[in-house]
């Protein structure tokens, strides 16, 4: 089943990095609470570590880990995988650990549809793009996955390594202009565009349709916003309060 094919055609909501506000975010836990839900996809973070794995980690440092120091990419994963990710949750999470992509993958394939956001702010080639479409491949999650970024460069390689794969560019209304402007859309193919909600437009979503681009927005947490933008063309929104959402989302489908 080719869970990609639903953008468009319906309102979408996905979870921020799993379901946040009632587990810890960007672990095992949170995506399976997702699966719990019945969510239409979820948004997340892959970046790579020192000894070469794809983490589900957000921040470049472990720092507000408990016992955590260091940037992400100077760390192998014998050493992150020793930090604790979920405690600041509460007792009941205290064994979560920061995952591998890979597992996060297992834990949500077929399910629904996946948002990889590529932490990457570099213009050369660290391997991160190479080793996320050869995992994307080999699980054939083609029809599932969504990989997004900030960086041009990071965009750009994607297309030249799996054209096929459905890519959005994020951009945010704290970026220099020619950022926020997403102007490296003129220079390479992309599926979609992902604005923070401000920055979505009567004018961006005239430009999406006319180049047959999907519009995914985050972070949305007030139900009333998340309706007028579905209302305005919008294809998902991404929340930190899926339930919530979610079940507004249902009740509106099924009471129009």
């Amino acid at each position: 089943m080719n869970l990609l094919q639903r953008i468009g055609q319906e309102p979408l909501i996905f979870g921020h990095r799993g379901v946040p506000d009632e587990t810890p975010e960007n672990t095992v836990s949170s995506f399976q609470k997702a699966v719990e839900l019945g969510l239409d996809g979820v948004e997340l973070d892959a970046r790579l570590c020192k000894s070469g794995e794809l983490v589900v980690f957000h921040d470049d440092r472990v720092d507000k880990l408990p016992g955590g120091s260091g940037h992400v990419a100077d760390l192998s994963y014998d050493d992150l995988k020793r930090l604790d990710a979920g405690i600041r949750c509460g007792e009941r999470f205290r064994a979560e650990k920061i995952p591998l992509l890979e597992e996060v993958l297992e834990t949500l394939s077929g399910k629904m549809i996946v948002n990889i956001e590529l932490k990457s702010r570099s213009i050369r080639d660290d391997g991160l793009e190479r080793k996320v479409v050869a995992l994307v491949g080999k699980m054939s999650l083609q029809s599932s996955v969504i990989l997004s970024s900030f960086n041009p460069f990071s965009i750009h390689r994607v297309t030249k390594l799996d054209p096929d794969l459905k890519i959005g560019l994020l951009f945010s209304d704290d970026q220099p202009i020619h950022l926020r402007k997403a102007w490296a859309t003129h220079f390479f193919g992309i599926d979609g565009v992902h604005p923070r909600y401000p920055l979505v437009t009567a004018g961006l979503i005239e430009k999406a349709r006319k180049k047959n681009w999907f519009v995914n927005t985050w972070t949305v947490d007030d139900n009333a916003l998340a309706r007028r933008l579905f209302d305005a063309g919008v294809a998902v929104v991404i929340t930190n309060h899926p339930r919530q959402m979610f079940g507004a989302l249902k009740t509106h489908r099924e009471n129009p």
